[in-house]
């Protein structure tokens, strides 16, 4: 439920709640009924009740759609994962695995200091039975003290042989973006 639908039915709530609370008082008469009858009779011939009673209506459909719409949170199936086709049978391979693996790869480049995938696996429409298309961009950090193009073309080797290597994908694009050039020294980890 997003948060529009959230704060329409707290409102909706209080007013109920509301509503609720003056049929109570009118059943312990705590106000005379004569004096709750000629309010409402004043209050019915106001064009501002009716419009009222309006958006109360269209917020009464709105809620009521809502308890019949299906679950908006997205669920990881195919649609998230890629087929392998292996010699006993198929693979699903989660895209965030393949995501996971190119980050993985792609740091351990020597003069990358960071980077950011995102991988995107395209099944062709008209075909199913064909392979995926991945489709990876890395948007990277580098140091200035390495070569743009040799960073690149190693990254692209190492990305190129862990994807045929650990899951099999000899089909892929990869885009390779130099977000920005850093100065700062490399920091060893400490080991203990």
């Amino acid at each position: 439920m997003g948060i529009i639908n959230r704060i329409l039915l707290f409102f909706y709530t209080i007013g109920i709640a509301l509503l609720s609370l003056g049929v109570i008082v009118l059943c312990l008469q705590v106000v005379p009924a004569s004096y709750a009858w000629n309010e409402f009779l004043y209050l019915c011939g106001r064009w501002e009740t009716g419009v009222a009673a309006f958006v109360v209506f269209l917020i009464s459909i709105e809620l009521f759609g809502l308890t019949f719409a299906g679950k908006a949170k997205k669920t990881r199936s195919d649609k998230d994962a890629l087929i392998v086709h292996g010699e006993l049978g198929e693979v699903k391979v989660a895209v965030d695995a393949i995501r996971n693996l190119v980050d993985r790869t792609t740091r351990c480049v020597h003069g990358v200091r960071d980077v950011k995938a995102k991988v995107e696996a395209q099944v062709p429409k008209d075909s199913p039975e064909a392979s995926a298309v991945v489709n990876i961009e890395l948007k990277l950090v580098i140091g200035q003290e390495s070569n743009v193009a040799e960073v690149s073309d190693e990254i692209q080797k190492q990305v190129k042989r862990h994807l045929q290597d650990f899951i099999g994908i000899r089909d892929f694009n990869l885009n390779i973006v130099i977000g920005d050039i850093s100065n700062a020294a490399i920091t060893k980890q400490r080991v203990m």
